[in-house]
């Protein structure tokens, strides 16, 4: 198994062509957004946050296309055939695969991100920990959102998840990533719906909506998600007190650790150094 991951800025725009040996690839793209092409398919847009799922029995080449506009920060996985089959026991028909694939055209899907896939990626990015227990911690949140990222696939019912989806336009689409740029911007001083709404040139009902489609989550719980991994950062590096952590993220000391312990899986003191 291989993991990587981090935030990538591109001078220009790039065409890169990637050798994939076989076996399962998966990549959640937290934020920004880039185009793929895979077998002579046509090229495809994915904007995070969303997952990209690649199976197949034989070595395939991906040409990835990045964009300058915003940066990538992302999570890769890599499962060769040899792991799934001797280290998890897993068979290669036991994973997903559509009515068209063959030995020489992988399967892939992409799809949106929901919050807990999100949570796992920044747990990964975000880990704490150094030498073996960084790897065994990196090793159980990957296969964790890896499991996740299959059950999603197998159990998609064609149509469902197009239902009660608005179809934006190109400048709504900008104006939503500009409203995701502003609250990276400033995560401890959150407009409210309504400025923020004007700032980029929406209607409340437009941005509320576009951006839980386009993002997974609502404005607020983008900013509460932010604040909690800015506290993670400030107390693993030993910038503040759990305290000082909690004020910054808008909660109360005992409130505070409850929702991080459920966020992250241990208690904040603990990352103190």
């Amino acid at each position: 198994m291989s993991i990587s991951g981090g935030r990538v800025q591109t001078s220009g725009n790039q065409a890169i062509q990637e050798e994939n040996e076989a076996g399962l690839k998966l990549v959640l793209l937290l934020s920004g957004q880039l185009d793929y092409s895979m077998h002579r398919n046509r090229h495809i847009a994915v904007t995070g946050p969303a997952i990209h799922l690649s199976v197949s029995n034989r070595p395939f080449s991906v040409t990835h296309r990045y964009s300058t506009a915003t940066p990538l920060q992302y999570v890769a996985i890599r499962l060769p055939v040899e792991t799934l089959n001797q280290g998890l026991h897993i068979d290669f028909p036991e994973l997903p695969a559509t009515p068209h694939t063959t030995s020489d055209v992988p399967f892939f899907q992409d799809r949106q991100a929901n919050k807990t896939m999100q949570g796992l990626a920044r747990q990964v990015l975000l880990c704490p920990l150094k030498g073996g227990l960084r790897q065994l911690y990196l090793t159980g949140k990957a296969l964790e959102l890896t499991t996740m990222a299959l059950a999603s696939v197998q159990s998609r019912q064609p149509g469902v998840d197009d239902k009660g989806i608005c179809k934006l336009t190109s400048r709504q689409l900008e104006a939503l990533h500009h409203a995701r740029h502003l609250l990276l911007a400033t995560p401890s001083q959150t407009p409210s719906l309504a400025a923020l709404a004007r700032e980029v040139g929406l209607n409340v009902t437009t941005l509320t909506r576009g951006f839980r489609q386009l993002f997974g989550d609502s404005v607020y719980g983008f900013v509460r998600e932010q604040r909690l991994d800015l506290a993670y950062r400030m107390l693993a590096t030993g910038e503040c007190t759990v305290a000082q952590a909690a004020c910054a993220s808008g909660y109360s000391d005992s409130h505070f650790s409850k929702i991080f312990q459920k966020r992250f899986g241990l208690a904040p003191h603990k990352l103190q150094p």
